[in-house]
């Protein structure tokens, strides 16, 4: 019975000639799903220009990676989502409500009176190149400015 080929990663050992196999490690992720992000975007949205708060930002990447399935809401309440980020409800609503109105979290549906986000398809995707093409067809591309940022330096008052 013939064995079935496999792909050998090694290398040529010069001084004697052999051929020296190189372990291969595991995959190094946990098999969970994995998300494509817009670098360049989330550089933009990192920085101080963007105007978000690191709160704002905290829960902008919160969503990010909550995101198992494309286009589908993260369903979970907002005080869930608090708990697990150490803040408080009502600070978590002051933060996704800045985050929707600059369009980086878009209502997904909802149950009740409890509305469930997930992030903009220009930000984060799970799937091809030419489903997510067809994704962000639906959506206005979100700000990266969302406002300006605070200067958080005392000023000094002139005395004269």
């Amino acid at each position: 019975m013939a064995q079935e080929a496999r792909k050998i990663l090694g290398r040529l050992n010069e001084e004697t000639g052999e051929f020296e196999e190189i372990p291969r490690s595991p995959y190094a992720f946990d098999g969970g799903a994995h998300i494509n992000l817009g670098i360049r975007k989330g550089r933009e949205l990192a920085s101080a220009s963007s105007g978000l708060t690191d709160r704002e930002f905290r829960v902008l990447v919160w969503y990010w990676f909550a995101t198992e399935i494309s286009e589908e809401a993260i369903m979970r309440t907002g005080a869930d989502i608090a708990t697990e980020l150490g803040m408080s409800p009502d600070a978590l609503s002051r933060a996704v409500r800045v985050l929707k109105k600059a369009r980086l979290l878009v209502e997904a549906g909802s149950l009740g009176r409890t509305t469930f986000y997930r992030c903009t398809p220009y930000l984060a995707f799970i799937g091809t190149g030419f489903a997510h093409r067809e994704a962000v067809k639906n959506w206005n591309p979100p700000e990266t400015k969302v406002r300006e940022p605070r200067d958080r330096r005392r000023r000094k008052k002139d005395e004269n």
